[in-house]
């Protein structure tokens, strides 16, 4: 009965959509937050106490960063300071050795795109140096796209190598779509990364 009910639902599911002519314009911004989280298989959450947080979310773009603290910045750092203290870990200075900390990054990629496109049979069938048919000419248009970036760092097993300490990322959550810059749904991106990552709970 169950199997059943569950095809019955998604044929439903397949009548609504082949009736709108584009589900994926008619999603609002705050519905177009999609929200990917992993994790290290093996670390063991229990054994870790506290945390610390940047103080300033690195800014990355392209082949350049930076440092910023402006609103949104201070908004999501708090957004996820609240988030770790309702698992169960204690919010402690970074001078305070604690036991994970938390990155914060605003990442984005511009990427420049061509396009190769068939002039118009308008001009005639052309067979000249271009080869076969019709000859083509190129258009360029750039493309950015942006995201938060969160990583947990194990700070109480740090590995030693030849150039210094490593720390594993144990933890990361990658927050993209069109409203990632809205102020107003910093608490619901901090809230629904969390959210989906119960094991990080250590009460």
């Amino acid at each position: 009965m169950f199997k059943k009910a569950s095809f019955l639902l998604l044929i439903i599911g397949f009548g609504l959509m082949s009736c709108s002519k584009d589900p994926i314009s008619d999603l609002s911004n705050e519905e177009s937050l999609v929200y990917i989280t992993n994790h290290d298989q093996s670390a063991n959450f229990a054994q870790y106490k506290t945390f610390s947080i940047v103080d300033s979310v690195l800014i990355v773009e392209n082949n350049r960063a930076g440092a910023s603290l402006d609103d949104i910045d201070r908004a999501m750092l708090q957004g996820l300071i609240k988030n770790m203290e309702a698992m169960g870990y204690k919010y402690v200075g970074r001078k305070e050795n604690p036991d994970v900390g938390i990155n914060v990054s605003w990442i984005t990629n511009t990427y420049l795109n061509v396009v190769s496109q068939p002039l118009s049979s308008y001009y005639g069938g052309y067979w000249g140096g271009y080869g076969y048919g019709y000859p083509s000419y190129y258009s360029y248009y750039e493309t950015s796209e942006s995201s938060w970036l969160i990583s947990m760092l194990d700070f109480k097993n740090p590995k030693t190598t030849a150039s210094g300490k490593t720390f594993n990322v144990i933890w990361d959550a990658q927050i993209r779509g069109a409203a990632i810059g809205d102020q107003k749904l910093v608490d619901k991106m901090a809230d629904s990364i969390f959210g989906q990552s119960g094991y990080l709970k250590i009460k």
